[in-house]
């Protein structure tokens, strides 16, 4: 993932090669392959090169195009829909084989301006300097799998791929944002982080998101939503399952066209499964081949396999002639991992990536392919199939649903099966159809509120309504199942995981990339019709049916996503490192640990404690959660003294 940077001085100062100096070299890691700057008047932008695909081997940015000199664009992209744009935009085909992807969007803009965004397929952050209307053009695509991060005052435009690059500038402040910490401590916080950061100043470019930045003025923009999707209606079962096939290889295809080594996540689901199988098909095919990577521990010693997740990998990976390297999680990992400061370095979902992303390199591996996002669409279990069903007065057809239900769950007797019966009823259709209000007030707290906290009370009490405003919709499952695959799509939780493995992963030289959210599967998935996702009580049906021969019959018909092993070890460690990451917040005897201030130490102690019992009963990722912001707000109190000067300051409002 190449990494971009720029400043706009609203003042007409003039930007120098001293200016760009510290923001280049914030950002070092993004370009083992290169880097360049370009300068004119009160504006710089500049890149640092990672190739990934054939076209970016001839990438020079940031760059100008001699028929629309007064247009510079700098870009960390990959486009997807390369012929279909080369061909709307009358580029001859012996020039698109060489065509870049950042000539491809600067042409597109020369020709749709502010529109561009809106004709592009991929993954892409760019910003394009329009000399004749004097202002910065900024684009992120649609789930923001590249990261943009900016500060904007009436003075400067700063931008960069990594927070550290925004940090880097001297004008930007550094303060703490004291109120998402609040929000950190009590719930997750994944849909604020759509835009906010833990420093008050910096945000983020939200996905599907423009950004028009002038002297005066500026103007975010958001170009693609779920009003964009139009239904999908086809006239079968049959089609739609050969339709969504097709995408499914177009997206993989897409991604592994890259001239360097690929490997690929594998847990034995059928997200991941299927993009490994397809992968690894489409890479024979060229003559490479894919190496897979799991969470889950290493095979045992004795060579058998265990009933869990790695059964169904090995079943895969025997079938595909494919490599699959397990990783060994320790309790000093764990430890490891929540000491970072994730204000600057996210350290969303990386326990486990970290490890994989080490081998990865070793193996020289630079793309890697995940199924994330599966399941909030294409693969997603129906949710609010059924309560929609009953809104539409298709009792009958519902209550085939509930007894497919009953059947895969092999519940047995008359009593049991009634009893099933009616307790997947209330779930599945009259649970979702309790108003949001009264499921709130009936909850005793606002939605997704963490079951333990630690947080100091007069901390929480004064961050309440900014905490109130951060927080996102509830995630419960509600009639509709556009509605549904809509709120997981838009929450933020994808969008925090891609941009900490991005971040992370540049630093390993690594690239990320997800064929499950590829645009057009996504607005696939959100016009097809409800009823193709479940049928016959088997959720995911749509998926199952399209990938019929692609995967071994034992993964296409599994019904379970649970990773027994990968989990028996998280699990495991994360109680082994709880007490070692507490003892690390120790202060002299007789001194108040700084972090006091935020969190109750001594409660925290006392449900430490509890976790070390043989059947804990305390969220243990909560736990880490809290010692992690503990560190960093305790660094941050401790600054108020005069020892601790240069440690950013908190800030109460956002």
């Amino acid at each position: 993932m190449s990494g971009i940077y720029g400043i706009f001085y609203k003042n007409d100062d003039i930007v120098t090669p001293q200016t760009l100096a510290p923001l280049t070299a914030a950002l070092l890691d993004w370009g083992p392959d290169g880097q360049s700057s370009w300068r004119d008047g009160p504006v710089g932008l500049g890149h640092l090169m990672l190739h990934t695909t054939p076209e970016s081997l001839y990438e020079q940015l940031p760059v100008a195009h001699c028929r629309h000199p007064h247009l510079i664009i700098t870009a960390d992209a990959r486009i997807d829909n390369r012929e279909h744009l080369a061909a709307m935009l009358n580029i001859a085909p012996r020039e698109r084989q060489t065509m870049t992807d950042g000539m491809l969007i600067l042409f597109a803009y020369e020709r749709w301006g502010q529109n561009c965004v809106e004709k592009l397929i991929g993954d892409f952050a760019f910003a394009i300097w329009d000399r004749r209307r004097q202002w910065l053009f900024c684009g992120r695509d649609i789930m923001g799998c590249k990261p943009f991060y900016y500060y904007n005052d009436d003075r400067v435009f700063v931008f960069a791929s990594d927070i550290e690059g925004i940090l880097a500038c001297s004008r930007v402040p550094r303060r703490l944002n004291e109120a998402l910490f609040a929000l950190y401590l009590q719930e997750d916080s994944a849909f604020a982080e759509k835009q906010r950061t833990f420093f008050a100043d910096i945000v983020k470019l939200p996905p599907a998101h423009q950004l028009v930045i002038t002297k005066k003025h500026h103007q975010l923009t958001r170009y693609w939503s779920v009003d964009c999707v139009q239904d999908v209606r086809l006239p079968s079962d049959e089609a739609y399952a050969e339709q969504l096939r097709e995408l499914l290889f177009e997206a993989v295809r897409c991604r592994v066209r890259t001239p360097f080594p690929v490997g690929a996540h594998l847990s034995g689901g059928l997200d991941s499964s299927t993009v490994t199988a397809i992968a690894a098909q489409r890479l024979r095919e060229q003559g490479q081949t894919l190496t897979a990577y799991s969470w889950s521990p290493a095979l045992p010693a004795t060579g058998e396999l265990p009933d869990d997740e790695r059964q169904l990998i090995q079943t895969l990976c025997d079938r595909e002639s494919i490599q699959c390297h397990y990783i060994d999680l320790k309790a000093e990992d764990m430890v490891r991992t929540y000491r970072r400061d994730f204000t600057r370095r996210p350290y969303e979902m990386m326990l486990r990536e970290e490890l994989t992303q080490r081998q990865a390199t070793q193996n020289k591996v630079r793309i890697m392919l995940s199924g994330w996002g599966g399941d909030e669409a294409i693969t997603g279990h129906g949710w609010g199939y059924w309560s929609t069903l009953f809104l539409r007065g298709r009792w009958w057809k519902l209550h085939q649903e509930l007894l497919s239900l009953l059947k895969l769950s092999e519940a047995t007797g008359l009593r049991e099966r009634l009893r099933q019966y009616v307790g997947v009823t209330y779930s599945k259709v009259l649970y979702p159809l309790i108003p949001e209000p009264i499921w709130m007030r009936w909850q005793g707290r606002r939605p997704g509120g963490y079951p333990m906290t630690c947080i100091q009370e007069h901390f929480a009490a004064r961050h309440r309504k900014a905490v109130t405003a951060l927080r996102g919709p509830s995630l419960r499952e509600r009639p509709s199942v556009q509605r549904m695959q809509w709120r997981w799509l838009d929450n933020g939780h994808l969008t925090r995981r891609i941009e900490a493995w991005a971040i992370n992963g540049t630093r390993q030289r690594l690239v990320y990339h997800y064929p499950l959210l590829d645009q057009r599967i996504l607005e696939f998935a959100l016009g097809t019709p409800p009823e193709q996702f479940v049928q016959q009580g088997w959720k995911r049906s749509l998926m199952r049916r399209a990938v019929v021969g692609v995967l071994p019959e034992t993964l296409r018909r599994h019904n379970s996503k649970v990773e027994s092993a990968a989990f028996g070890v998280i699990g495991a460690v994360s109680v082994e490192a709880l007490p070692e990451l507490f003892r690390l917040l120790a202060t002299k005897p007789g001194t108040r640990h700084p972090a006091a201030h935020y969190v109750d130490l001594e409660r925290m102690q006392e449900v430490i404690d509890q976790t070390q019992t043989p059947e804990p009963k305390q969220e243990v990722e909560v736990l880490l959660i809290t010692l992690a912001c503990a560190r960093i707000l305790g660094a941050v109190k401790d600054s108020r003294r005069p020892s601790g000067a240069g440690i950013p300051r908190p800030v109460s409002g956002t």
